[in-house]
């Protein structure tokens, strides 16, 4: 399994999680985005609507149904309606909650000292665990490598 982490900055939280889904998308695997906050959902939800006037990622959750159908799914439930292959999880760590078998983690977390202790805690028990973990800060300049 593949995992990453992405240490994002407070201003840009959710454009940059539009730009995390965008690149998953891109790929055409499927993207469970979980959240336990409903409020991130609602406004994730929004901001994939208005991003942008030249692209478009394909989205639901629970209240526009045909889940099975969603590329790009979002919740704050414990489940994958869509079969993704890919986890994002955004103001959570609580990956092992989930019992399906995921080919990527990625978790999106704010540039705090709490989210970066916890990160850096699961991103060293999970480098030990799977050969391909990376962490991803994001600075002025874009994504740098980070070391967890």
């Amino acid at each position: 399994m593949e995992v990453s982490f992405y240490q994002i900055s407070n201003e840009h939280f959710v454009q940059s999680l539009v730009r995390l889904l965008e690149k998953i998308f891109q790929t055409g695997a499927r993207c469970l985005f979980y959240s336990p906050s409903e409020e991130r959902i609602k406004v994730l939800d929004k901001t994939l609507w208005t991003f942008s006037t030249n692209a478009f990622i394909p989205h639901g959750d629970a209240s526009l149904g045909f889940a099975d159908q969603q590329s790009v799914y979002l919740t704050n439930k414990i489940e994958n309606p869509n079969k993704s292959e890919i986890l994002l999880l955004a103001d959570s760590f609580e990956y092992e909650q989930f019992p399906f078998d995921f080919k990527r983690l990625v978790f999106a977390f704010a540039d705090s000292e709490r989210e970066i202790q916890q990160a850096s805690a699961l991103f060293n028990h999970l480098k030990n665990k799977y050969e391909c973990v990376h962490y991803w800060r994001q600075s002025q300049k874009g994504w740098e490598k980070g070391i967890g």
